[in-house]
């Protein structure tokens, strides 16, 4: 018969127990493995025993297919007992999991599996096996004291001795008097110290095992249970905490034992409390009027213990590992957006923290050690902040002055007789034939300056004495509005195409020649792009980009009109700081175009006065400006 489990698991939890190793023994005639210290002869002691089980109840021998992930053991074993008709007696802890893939696998080499890899034991009455949590043979004290070629310092490692017997050590090797009364004298000891002079040494031991210590004599000392303040309080000597009606708590403690200040401190705030590690290390501390969270964040800094707080109970454990002291919380973004902010996050502050983004409800996830997660949501908090919204109103001002003056008289002769006509207001552009000419020239008899002779009918004169002046501004007053820090742009053109043409010859001996063609295009376009820094102040710093392109007049032939068209290009950078609400302007872009042309008569054309007798004159002068208005106003 074959069993086959599959599942699979997804679960995040917070271990925060700590297994509690059993002591479980052999099979029948097999030696008690409480006798046999090390694991490594527990496991062997469970595989005997379950050798021996499987002769007698060949269930035991039975294969099972397993595939679990992230899946409770104590259920994984119950399933297997079920599904073999075994009886097995489950005592685990329920924290432990396990992802594995086992296939045509012996039950009892699944049971030893399981013993081996999640820390098990076993023990066997009869057919019934009871698995339970290996607990290792316990360590007996240890007392070790190293003086130095000088006789005046010593090194020391005391850890579960009795004191008087540590004391009685530390007289020996150092040759000074440790008195202890003989009350304490079974009291145990835990004390570590490097190269520490025998008063030193003295006061180390008793202070981190909340006792007390002064000098009696010449090179004599003696430990003493304190009977002061501190001592009462289970603070060690020179140290003290208060804690007022708030719950804001003062505390001064050189070298105390974090392992005792912190039971004692939750303790006195009647606040419910779980410590799953042996905390055993000792800080200098100095607050005055601290929550107790600042408080156990302070005593933990830079610990392999963290805390954090479930269900109104204190929990304090490791920081990392299988067991590690883990938390979860769902930070949610007020106003800044989730996406943006997980990669602004600092690698020495999420360091230990897995992030993940959450854009449903715009969140970020935290999971790490609660000391950790809390740095990040601190971050988080000072970042989190409204940004403003920024209104910017721009007028764009392109103002351009004209000017053109035409001053001549044409002579000629036409296919056909010439009609007078043009204007004579407000300025003079007319065409006179023959007959005018004449009229116009008796009516100066007498004054002779000038006598044209006989003409002929179709003779004609084009008298020109203009002058044109024009002013044309082009107003834009687009309304943009971007968040701060964010480009705001601008952009507006216009279009032109032109033809690419390409000819190809085709064959050798008959060549044919095909063209073709494509109409691609050119782009003139006016670009504004703006991008706003608001300050503490309202003050906005602006960073502008403006170019601006124009098709140039067409000038070319017939044959090149499919040319592509000529640009110019205008630009212009800048960085300006303006108040809220106030306006800037942003100009200097200039265009100055002078024409000035003639025709007439080689050289009488280049005499000032009969110039424009024997010539037309022409002048044209055309002043562009580009001026920009910006105006930006915080909102929000």
């Amino acid at each position: 018969m074959k069993t086959v489990f599959t599942t699979a698991v997804i679960f995040i939890m917070s271990a925060v127990s700590h297994a509690v190793w059993g002591t479980p023994a052999c099979g029948p005639g097999i030696q008690d493995w409480t006798d046999r210290p090390g694991r490594e002869e527990a496991l062997e002691c469970i595989s005997v025993s379950l050798d021996s089980l499987a002769a007698r109840n060949p269930a035991y021998s039975e294969p099972v297919d397993i595939s679990v992930s992230d899946f409770p053991v104590a259920e994984l074993v119950r399933n297997i007992a079920i599904a073999n008709g075994l009886s097995i007696d489950i005592s685990l802890d329920r924290t432990k999991r396990i992802t594995c893939n086992m296939k045509d696998v012996p039950v009892k080499d699944a049971i030893f599996f399981l013993c081996k890899e999640k820390s098990l034991s076993a023990e066997f009455t009869g057919d019934i096996v009871t698995l339970t949590d290996y607990s290792p043979p316990p360590v007996g004290p240890v007392m070790r004291v190293t003086p130095d070629s000088t006789g005046t310092r010593v090194s020391f490692t005391f850890s579960g001795c009795r004191l008087d017997e540590a004391a009685r050590m530390l007289s020996d090797s150092t040759g000074c008097n440790v008195l202890v009364p003989v009350e304490i004298a079974a009291s145990p000891v835990y004390a570590y110290g490097i190269t520490m002079g025998i008063k030193e040494a003295v006061e180390s031991i008793a202070s981190v095992n909340g006792m007390s210590s002064r000098m009696a004599g010449p090179r004599t000392w003696s430990i003493f249970k304190g009977t002061d303040r501190a001592s009462r309080e289970g603070i060690f000597s020179g140290s003290s905490i208060e804690i007022d009606s708030t719950g804001q708590i003062t505390a001064k403690m050189p070298g105390g034992n974090i392992g005792r200040i912190i039971p004692e401190v939750l303790g006195r705030l009647g606040k419910n409390y779980f410590i799953s590690e042996n905390i055993d290390f000792t800080a200098d501390i100095d607050v005055n009027r601290v929550p107790l969270d600042t408080l156990l964040n302070t005593l933990l800094a830079g610990s392999p213990v963290t805390w954090k707080m479930e269900s109104g109970v204190y929990m304090i454990g490791n920081r990392n590992g299988e067991n590690r002291l883990a938390d979860v919380s769902v930070f949610p973004m007020r106003f800044r957006a989730v996406d943006e902010i997980a990669d602004i996050i600092p690698d020495e502050i999420s360091q230990g923290v897995q992030i993940q983004t959450f854009p449903d409800l715009n969140s970020l996830v935290l999971c790490g050690e609660s000391l950790a997660v809390g740095r990040v949501s601190d971050f988080l908090e000072t970042v989190d902040r409204s940004i403003p919204l920024i209104s910017i109103d721009v007028i764009i001002v392109d103002a351009s002055k004209l000017s053109t003056r035409s001053i001549g008289l044409g002579l000629g002769v036409g296919t056909a007789p010439a009609v007078t006509s043009g204007t004579f207001g407000p300025g003079i552009d007319a065409t006179l034939n023959a007959e005018s000419i004449g009229d116009i020239l008796s009516s100066f008899s007498g004054f002779g300056t000038l006598n044209l002779g006989h003409v002929t009918h179709n003779f004609f004169a084009n008298l020109k004495f203009l002058e044109d002046a024009g002013k044309i501004t082009l107003r834009s007053t687009p309304k943009l509005a971007t968040l701060n820090g964010h480009k705001a742009v601008l952009k507006s053109g216009e279009v032109r195409y032109y033809k690419e043409s390409q000819v190809n010859i085709i064959g050798t001996q008959n060549p044919m020649q095909s063209e073709s063609y494509i109409w691609k295009d050119v782009e003139a376009n006016f670009v504004l792009d703006m991008t706003p820094y608001v300050s503490l102040d309202t003050t906005i710093t602006l960073k502008i980009n403006l170019s601006q392109d124009e098709f140039m007049e067409n000038t070319m032939s017939k044959e090149d009109e499919y040319a592509p068209p000529g640009l110019t290009k205008r630009s212009f950078n800048s960085i300006v700081k303006v108040k809220n609400g106030e306006t800037v302007l942003l100009g200097g872009i200039e265009k100055n175009l002078t024409d000035d042309s003639s025709r007439g008569l080689p050289f009488i054309a280049r005499v000032p006065v009969l110039r424009h007798i024997f010539g037309n004159s022409r002048r044209t002068r055309n002043d562009q400006t580009l001026n920009v208005f910006i105006r930006p106003t915080v909102i929000m």
